[in-house]
């Protein structure tokens, strides 16, 4: 199973336990009533900041990890860009992640 397949599952799971609990409640975006439709477009959209670390953590070594630091994300579409940096700060490489379908990617600098 995908990370992306996973975290649908883990969504999916959460609304349908929420629903058991309180049938009468409706799902919430960021602390505001949200439709169904509205909920399931989000969902679409990709994925949050959280959810790509996540991914990234896992798909870069952990040798990487120790050693280097991670750059805050850039949103750029369908896209996030993150930067492994060394201690000072200078760039090694940078990596792409792509929101749809989770997969990640080294390219240039």
């Amino acid at each position: 199973m995908t990370p992306k397949e996973q975290i649908l599952r883990f969504i999916q799971e959460a609304y349908a336990d929420a629903r058991q609990l309180d049938p009468s409640a409706k799902s919430t975006i960021s602390g505001k009533h949200a439709s169904k439709n509205e909920v399931i477009q989000e969902l679409f959209d990709g994925m949050s900041t959280g959810t790509a670390r996540i991914i990234i953590e896992r798909e870069v070594s952990r040798q990487i990890s120790e050693e280097f630091k991670i750059s805050p994300l850039e949103n750029k579409g369908r896209y996030y860009i993150a930067k492994i940096v060394r201690p000072d700060g200078g760039p090694i490489q940078r990596l792409l992640i792509d929101k749809q379908t989770g997969s990640v990617q080294m390219v240039g600098r």
